[in-house]
């Protein structure tokens, strides 16, 4: 965190090499310290004690770390899945996304990353060309949630049997319960919770 903070690349990029020469596991390094670091550098600037620059820096650093770590767990016994990852329309955060999308392909999975602020209709073009097997969804912002649903309830409409995964906070705190309406939508809270779908899924 403190590197992060500082802007260091280079030490963050030690840190995290050593790790994986520890052979630490992905899903360890991505919560544990990626998750952590971030989370605290939020709350840091929530109360004033860093600035909007510094957690920037910060995230632009780990996003980079992140792509980084996934080339060292790139499963090359792949499952013939494929899973598209994307962000609603006007959700910038992309962290969480990018990790989801890096523990897919560490299990074998094949996934396109769509990324942040992905407009409604490039997400359903991108399902009916690719036919991915899951679509998963990040949303951070409670303010967010209803542009979430409307995404889930198109994308409904036109795959109604389309494998839907959410993610991020804006569904906390039990508002998840809203995606009780719909068909095969998972909320899942954290990579613990993706890694009993995964193994549920490998399971079908």
């Amino acid at each position: 965190m403190n590197a992060l903070l500082e802007g260091d690349r280079k030490q963050c990029l030690l840190i995290v090499r050593k790790l994986i020469d520890e052979e630490v596991s992905i899903k360890e390094i991505y919560m544990q310290l990626f998750q952590r670091s971030m989370y605290r550098i939020g709350q840091m600037w929530e109360k004033e004690r860093c600035t909007i620059a510094d957690e920037h820096v910060a995230t632009k650093i780990t996003e980079g770390l992140i792509d980084y770590v996934s080339t060292f767990f790139d499963n090359t016994e792949k499952s013939g899945s494929l899973a598209l990852i994307t962000c609603i329309d006007k959700e910038f955060h992309e962290l969480g996304a990018r990790m989801v999308a890096g523990y897919f392909e560490a299990n074998g999975w094949d996934t396109i990353f769509a990324g942040s602020n992905t407009p409604e209709q490039e997400v359903i073009q991108l399902i009916r060309e690719k036919k991915p097997d899951l679509v998963g969804i990040s949303s951070s912002f409670y303010i967010n949630v209803n542009r979430l649903i409307k995404l889930i309830e198109t994308i409904k409409m036109n795959f109604p049997s389309q494998e839907i995964l959410v993610g991020g906070q804006s569904l906390a705190e039990e508002r998840s319960n809203i995606l009780s309406a719909y068909g095969n939508v998972h909320y899942i809270t954290c990579l613990n919770g993706l890694e009993k779908y995964l193994s549920s899924y490998s399971k079908r």
